[in-house]
Formats: C-alpha cells, sequence, structure tokens
C-alpha cells in the first residue's frame, strides 16, 4: 500500500510536463497572452519621436525547483510565463515623446493622487515632473527613477536622464552587449527579437542620445499565463 501511495504522488516526469506545456489549454491560454502583449507594444512604434531599436518577445515554461527533507517543494510544478519589450531611440524633448505617448491612448497610466507639486510615482504628471526637475525634489532629495506605468501595471516605460550639474547619469536603460534570447527551456521556450540582428543599447545611444524602454508584462503571477499545480503529497 505505501508504494503504491508514493508512486502515484510521484511528480510526472518531464515528458509529462513537456506534453502540458505544449497542450491545447496552454496553446489556448499562450495565443491570448501573446496577442495581448504584441497589441501594447505595436502602438508605440507609430509616436513621433521615438525611433525603434529592438523589441524583444520571450515566452518559456519551466519546471519549479525540487524541494528536500527539510523544505519540501511547494507551489505549482510547471510555470509558464511571457514578457516583451521594445527600445527606442528618442529624438528631441523626452517629455514631448511622454505627452505624444500620453495622447495615443496607448494605456491608462496611473492617476496621480499626490496633487500638484509632488506628483506620485508612475503617473504621467510624475514622469514630466522628473524631466522638469532632472530626478530631484525641491529639497534636495533624488526622485526614485524615472517611469511611467500602466493602471494594471502590465506596462512600464523608463528612460535615460541626463546629469544634475557634476553627478553622473541618475538613470540608464541597461544594455551593453548586443541583445540575444537566454538559454531554452527543456521544457518550452520561444524567444523572437527584430531585427533579426539587433542593435545594442549603447549604439543607440550614441545615435539618438536617450534611450526609452517599454516592458509588458501582465501582472497576474509576474507574466504567468499557464500553471500546472503540485499533486497532494
Amino acid at each position: 500500500m505505501t508504494t503504491v501511495a508514493t508512486a502515484c504522488s510521484r511528480p510526472p516526469a518531464d515528458i509529462e510536463l513537456r506534453a502540458k506545456a505544449q497542450g491545447a489549454d496552454a496553446q489556448r491560454k499562450r495565443h491570448a497572452e501573446e496577442a495581448h502583449i504584441r497589441e501594447l507594444l505595436a502602438p508605440f512604434s507609430h509616436v513621433e519621436g521615438l525611433h525603434p531599436g529592438y523589441a524583444m518577445f520571450e515566452d518559456r515554461c519551466d519546471e519549479a525547483a525540487e524541494g528536500n527533507i527539510f523544505e519540501p517543494a511547494t507551489g505549482p510544478l510547471l510555470t509558464c510565463s511571457m514578457s516583451g519589450h521594445a527600445v527606442f531611440g528618442v529624438e528631441g524633448e523626452v517629455a514631448d515623446v511622454l505627452r505624444r505617448i500620453d495622447a495615443a491612448h496607448i494605456a491608462k497610466w496611473q492617476p496621480d493622487i499626490n496633487g500638484p507639486g509632488s506628483a506620485s510615482g508612475g503617473s504621467m504628471d510624475y514622469a514630466l515632473m522628473y524631466q522638469r526637475m532632472r530626478g530631484v525634489e525641491p529639497d534636495g532629495q533624488l526622485m526614485p527613477a524615472p517611469y511611467l506605468e500602466s493602471v494594471n501595471e502590465d506596462v512600464k516605460i523608463t528612460w535615460d536622464t541626463v546629469s544634475n550639474g557634476t553627478t553622473p547619469p541618475l538613470y540608464q536603460v541597461e544594455g551593453k552587449e548586443t541583445p540575444a534570447c537566454p538559454p531554452k527551456s527543456l521544457l518550452y521556450s520561444r524567444c523572437d527579437i527584430t531585427p533579426q540582428r539587433p542593435e545594442a543599447v549603447p549604439s543607440i545611444r550614441a545615435r539618438y542620445g536617450t534611450v526609452l524602454q517599454v516592458d509588458i508584462q501582465p501582472p497576474l503571477s509576474g507574466g504567468t499565463y499557464f500553471e500546472v499545480p503540485r499533486p497532494p503529497s
């Protein structure tokens, strides 16, 4: 009896998890998530002052780490998540580009709950205030970071900021090497980079002076769209 119970509670093999990752339910949710992400990314390429550098789309399913006798494994056996981001060169003033992004109604941005003078993070007022104040509060304190975020937190925009006096740049979009897809998952993974020979962030910065990045990651469990639950022990 003990042997039977142990066999029944044993996690499925990789081949079973791979089948679930590519099954009909996962594919249905995968297609819906991908359509949502690409729909949010596409309009940025049409905003005046934004010049596409590259876009990267990632979709992968990973098996959870195994536990041990001291810390048994918890959570789902398989987690599939998806994200996308795009990097642009900025022509002209960042504030002008931000206003055009707002006018394009790509997303509904975080409200400014603080009101005039001290805009709340993620709002358009905060983004414009950051540019106007060069990332420094009237009392001399540094503002957290330059960013604009949608109400449901699935779209986040960040950008390079200029130096304030003798200080180094307050913020720069990350990236040194030519972007490349991460190692493939054993169970399921896809990665697309457009164009196929993308330009590195420093090269884009050298050409336009300022880099802006758009990150798309649906907020539900950090972009998770499909899970395989762990069977009861």
